[in-house]
């Protein structure tokens, strides 16, 4: 981490600019060292079995081009003094990061420029260390549950009536079924008891028949109208459960929607996939069931205790005795459980990507007979996830034997000692002091269906541990999408942006998808407006990731990109996108219409805008040719078309979408030559008065640009005309021509 703060044992006059810590020795052992940046040196410390000794101290006015030099496992820090490179010190992989920020900062210092130290983000959770996502703070080990669960609560807050209604009616159920078993005592003291000696009269046993028959009639009202509140009760439930769920899953969705392309560039798909099916999936089940029971049982719980206690308190202190191991049993395995249920989603979601990624891939698989491989890899994945699954279910059934076993012994400690309070005719004393109030046998037996009935929710409760903590560590993996923030932010003050001219500048870009390993290196240009640039260079050079720029898909690490003027930082994301018209190398097109597909940038779009913009694309004819026409009915992908006819429709899609900056990205690459002249085409007409991108894999369709730019290992190392770089054969282009010929004769001969 970079700081301003020396280490232990360290002291300088100098004004501190900054501290870096690294963690191998010049001869690649682990060990601490540090660099340090003063307003006047470069100084570099070395921890030893000694202590802590000063390799360098270097004047910064001696030194220049601070970088990072990528090792085996590593990296080092180098400068270059009197004409040599000089190493200063090494570091590892996990390092890096802070190492080519701090070649960053000393390159702007040398040069003069003002720079301060970026906010550092925590790469690991404060409370247990474990490592934290990029782009969230959120760590599934140390999530509080009561917080995740008044994060779900807040859920409630639009149907709060709805919440409300379900509350009453389960205290209102819970209250109705501690009847029946209170009805015991006078069934079993009152109408059913007979005298020992006597015989009944009539009258007596008249009076015993009506209310016999009373109490049935009481039992079977109770029953029913448990029976009615618990079906409206499964309604409100399942609605209430169906909405919040779907409130979270398009809230999800939504934020999918909006995070940068960076979270998905490091994550498999699959597994975003899963916390929007499976995860809602599962939440939803405890929202529409386990909440309803745990209502119910906790109610239950409080009503039936305060039932027991009512009743005989010594009896009901019995019943508690096993409370407290229960309590103490499932707090023991609470942790346990939730850290096999988050290793049982994360297998899962795992299980889900390779599933995705084969199905997405079947081509492929089948082309190179690869089935037996992809079959053994879902196989191992799939075995993984039984195995987690399997240890979550073995030590859930080891709580919920232990608790069953105490409620046993508890429910035994009652009958032995409720028996003996009615043996003894309701005179056992504790102590020779404490007596209790007469205990019948109708007592006794409505005391024993309570303490069945507090038993019941007791032992559910012990199951909902299992279920809430699925439930909740699902919760948990979507809030933790739900708290990832995009990299690409809007400013507050960003500039709304109606029209643009299509000036271009890159201003001393600097960008890597990992910071320490930079794509582009300090790349600078301007577009004027209405001119057309191709890029060039090798795979890798940096052509796309310009591109990607440029959408703003990524911000830069420093420098800045300006359209007409403005930093794209200061404009509104979706303004600037809607400027922009992008034709990809690998076009995606989405299920549906052709018409569809065309106008997805436009959806309003009138059938004539659309059939104006495929003739543009030179796509009117094949469309037509369709037994559909425009409405013919496409697969996921462009599933039914040739690589050139999906060309042409997002060619077709750029034109509806009427861009001043434009974007063609490889247009030509997969095509054949007739194809590739019918797109070419296409594309003169479309360039026409726009600012236009251009990469392409045959360098002689860019012959018409004003100007090219040849990037090399993410650096500009030619800008010109096609005529005028093809003429220096020295040159970078006039290599790429070179070899293109090359490998275009080899083809031809092949052919």
């Amino acid at each position: 981490m970079l700081n301003t703060t020396l280490p232990a044992g360290i002291q300088l006059d100098e004004a501190i600019r900054l501290c870096a810590e690294g963690d191998l020795h010049p001869d690649g052992a682990l060990g601490d060292e540090w660099l340090i940046v003063t307003d006047q040196h470069v100084l570099v410390f070395s921890k030893n079995g000694a202590g802590i000794e000063q390799r360098f101290i270097l004047p910064l006015s001696e030194i220049s081009e601070p970088k990072v030099a990528n090792l085996v496992g590593g990296g080092a820090l180098e400068v270059t003094k009197d004409g040599k490179p000089l190493e200063l010190l090494r570091f590892t992989n996990r390092r890096s990061p802070d190492f080519a920020t701090a070649a960053g900062l000393l390159e702007k210092w040398l040069k003069g420029e003002e720079a301060e130290l970026p906010e550092q983000e925590a790469q690991k959770c404060p409370k247990c260390g474990m490592p934290l996502e990029k782009g969230t703070k959120v760590c599934p080990f140390c999530t509080e549950r009561g917080k995740t669960l008044r994060r779900l609560i807040d859920y409630l807050r639009p149907h709060w009536m709805t919440a409300i209604s379900l509350t009453l009616l389960a205290t209102f159920s819970t209250a109705i079924g501690l009847i029946p078993p209170y009805l015991q005592k006078p069934l079993v003291d009152n109408a059913l008891k007979l005298p020992e000696k006597e015989l009944l009269s009539p009258a007596a046993i008249h009076d015993k028949l009506v209310l016999l028959g009373k109490l049935a009639l009481i039992l079977v009202a109770v029953l029913i109208l448990t029976r009615i509140i618990g079906v409206v009760m499964s309604w409100l439930s399942a609605y209430l459960g169906n909405r919040i769920t779907h409130d979270v899953r398009i809230q999800l969705f939504k934020h999918l929607q909006y995070l940068s392309l960076n979270f998905f560039d490091k994550r498999q798909m699959g597994q975003v996939i899963s916390r929007v099916n499976q995860d809602t999936g599962q939440l939803q089940q405890f929202l529409i069931w386990g909440s309803q029971d745990l209502a119910i049982n906790v109610l239950n719980i409080l009503g039936i205790g305060f039932m027991l206690f009512h009743m005989n308190w010594m009896l009901a202190l019995c019943v508690m005795v096993p409370a407290p191991i229960v309590a103490i049993l499932s707090g023991k395995f609470w942790r346990r459980i939730r850290f096999y249920m988050n290793r049982f989603f994360s297998r899962w979601g795992r299980l889900n990507a390779i599933l995705t990624e084969t199905l997405n891939g079947m081509r492929v698989v089948r082309a190179f007979a690869q089935e037996p491989r992809e079959m053994a890899r879902f196989n191992e994945q799939s075995d993984e996830l039984a195995k987690a699954g399997v240890k979550a279910e073995w030590t859930w059934a080891f709580l919920f034997s232990g608790i069953s076993v105490l409620v046993m012994l508890g429910s035994m400690l009652v009958w032995y000692i409720g028996g003996r309070f009615v043996i003894h005719d309701h005179n056992l004393s504790v102590l020779g002091m404490l007596k209790t109030k007469p205990f019948t046998l109708g007592d006794l037996l409505v005391f024993i269906s309570y303490v069945t009935m507090f038993y019941g929710p007791v032992q559910w409760m012990s199951m909902l541990i299992n279920w809430c903590t699925r439930s909740l560590t699902a919760a948990e993996r979507i809030f933790e999408v739900l708290d990832s923030e995009p990299d690409v932010v809007e400013a507050k003050d960003a500039v709304p942006l109606k029209e643009i001219a299509g000036k271009v500048t890159f201003k001393d870009v600097l960008f890597g998808y990992e910071r320490h390993r930079p794509v582009l290196k300090h790349v600078s240009f301007e577009v004027a407006e209405g001119e057309m640039i191709g890029l060039v260079g090798h795979s890798g050079a940096g052509k796309s990731t310009t591109i990607n720029l440029l959408c703003r898909f990524y911000d830069v690490n420093d420098g800045e990109i300006l359209i007409d003027g403005v930093p794209i930082r200061n404009l509104k994301v979706a303004d600037l996108r809607q400027q922009i018209g992008l034709v990809p190398q690998n076009t995606f097109l989405f299920s549906g219409t052709l018409a569809d597909n065309i106008s997805y940038a436009k959806p309003d779009a009138s059938k004539e805008e659309i059939i104006r913009a495929a003739k543009v694309a030179n796509a009117h004819d094949f469309i037509r040719a369709k037994p559909d026409g425009y409405e013919t009915l496409i697969g996921e992908g462009g599933k039914g078309l040739s690589g050139g006819e999906q060309q042409r429709l997002a060619i077709a899609r750029a034109v509806l979408h009427n861009p001043r900056i434009l974007i063609l990205d490889e247009a030509t690459s997969h095509v054949d030559v007739e194809t590739e002249k019918q797109i070419q085409e296409a594309t003169a007409r479309l360039i026409k008065g726009r600012t236009t991108f251009a990469i392409a894999h045959r360098l002689s369709t860019l012959k018409n640009a004003n100007r090219l730019i040849v990037l090399k290992d993410g650096a500009i190392v030619e800008i010109g005309t096609h005529d005028e770089l093809l003429a220096k054969e020295e040159g970078e282009f006039h290599r790429l021509v070179q070899m293109y010929q090359e490998i275009s004769k080899v083809q031809a001969v092949q052919r």
